[in-house]
Parts: C-alpha cells; sequence; structure tokens
C-alpha cells in the first residue's frame, strides 16, 4: 500500500509538471513538443524576463495543483466528477439506474429492502452502499478499483484545473494563431474529456463491484468477479 500511495503521489507531480510544460509553451506562442521546450531554454536570455516570469508562474501552477488535487475532500471531486451538488458520490444512485450493471436489479432490491422501502432515496442508497464497501473493502478486486478511480479522478481534477489557466491564458493572448491554439485546445480538451468519462465508468464499476460481492458473486483469481454464488 506504500508502494501504490507512492506512485499515485509521482504519477500526480509528473502529470502536473507535464501540463505546466505544456502551458508555459503555450503562454510564450510556441508550438507543441520537446524540441520547442529545449530551444526556448537555449534562448533563456534572448527572451528574458518575458521567460522566466512565464516559467515562474507555470512551475507555481504545477505546484499548487499537484499539492490541491491531493487536499482536496473526496466529496468535492465527486462533485466536480459526476457535476452534482448534492450526492455527488456514484453509489447514491446504485439501487435504481438505467446503466447496465453486472447483476439484476430485482435481486439487488431483494437483498437490500430498506432502499426500496425508503423510496430510492440517494441518502439512503449511498449509505447502503457504504456499509457493504466498509464490509468488502479488503477484498482485492474492490482495492484495485479503488485504487485506478483515486488515480483517474485525481488526474480529472488536475486536467481541469490547467483547463481553466489554458483559458485564461488563451484570452491574455488573444493575438496567437489558431495553428497554436488548435493544438493545445485539442491536448487539453481530448486529455479532460478521456478522463472524465474513463474515471467515470471506473467509479460505477467500484460500486457495481461491492454491490456484486454482497449478492454473493465469486472473486476470481484474476482479479475480475465470476457468477453469482447460488
Amino acid at each position: 500500500m506504500k508502494f501504490l500511495a507512492f506512485f499515485h503521489i509521482a504519477l500526480v507531480v509528473v502529470f502536473a509538471a507535464l501540463n505546466g510544460i505544456m502551458l508555459y509553451l503555450f503562454m510564450l506562442q510556441l508550438p507543441y513538443g520537446v524540441d520547442p521546450f529545449l530551444i526556448s531554454l537555449a534562448n533563456w536570455d534572448k527572451l528574458s524576463p518575458q521567460i522566466g516570469y512565464v516559467a515562474a508562474v507555470c512551475a507555481i501552477l504545477a505546484v499548487f495543483g499537484a499539492v490541491m488535487v491531493q487536499r482536496l475532500p473526496e466529496a468535492w471531486k465527486n462533485r466536480l466528477l459526476y457535476a452534482r451538488w448534492l450526492y455527488p458520490h456514484p453509489a447514491s444512485e446504485a439501487f435504481l439506474t438505467s446503466r447496465r450493471q453486472p447483476f439484476e436489479g430485482h435481486d439487488l432490491q431483494v437483498r437490500f429492502p430498506e432502499v426500496k422501502d425508503a423510496g430510492f432515496s440517494r441518502k439512503v442508497q449511498q449509505q447502503v452502499w457504504q456499509e457493504s464497501f466498509r464490509q468488502l473493502g479488503d477484498r482485492p478486486v474492490v482495492m484495485n478499483t479503488r485504487i485506478h478511480w483515486d488515480m483517474l479522478r485525481d488526474l480529472y481534477i488536475l486536467c481541469l484545473y490547467f483547463l481553466t489557466f489554458f483559458a485564461v491564458g488563451w484570452l491574455i493572448n488573444l493575438g496567437v494563431p489558431f495553428q497554436i491554439v488548435g493544438i493545445y485546445l485539442f491536448l487539453f480538451g481530448t486529455q479532460t474529456l478521456f478522463l472524465l468519462f474513463a474515471a467515470r465508468r471506473i467509479g460505477y464499476r467500484l460500486v457495481d463491484n461491492v454491490l456484486a460481492l454482497a449478492l454473493g458473486a465469486k472473486e476470481e483469481q484474476g482479479g475480475g468477479l465470476g457468477r453469482r454464488r447460488k
């Protein structure tokens, strides 16, 4: 677990640094790539003092982002990920949803009748799921899914963070040719959308894995879930 925690922090730091470099190149109105970055460093004296200011601001933003995303409360991360203010955790809609789940909804209602009795209250759905999670959270399939969700969710929050500052930088540099702006818009936008869908999907998978185990599903050696026990 200590190694995984270290890996999580290292991944966040590297991702924040890469996004900081992208923002740095954009603010200098340079195309994206390793060569433009190295050229900017080689010509530091010629571009001074502007390059120094840009580098300092982007470095501060990268460091702050890496620290912020690890200190941000989980409820706020879920709000940003699922765009809901109240009950943003995906478990708040696990018992009454139209998405496909690896078990029958009827079996879930039979196993947890209190949810139906409460009128499928989001609060009760989340409370019931969290109780099952406390009991099954140490199972490998749950732990693995939770680790992946935490990582993807943090990277998505960082994407939103840098996308915001990219938009601010774009307003500051309205004269930048769209050929350059388009590249960075694609990079910042694509990574944000990819991590949005990936983090949402694995969040739902975490919820379903816990409920499947609670319904008696077998945990296979490869880390997946097999058929429900009879």
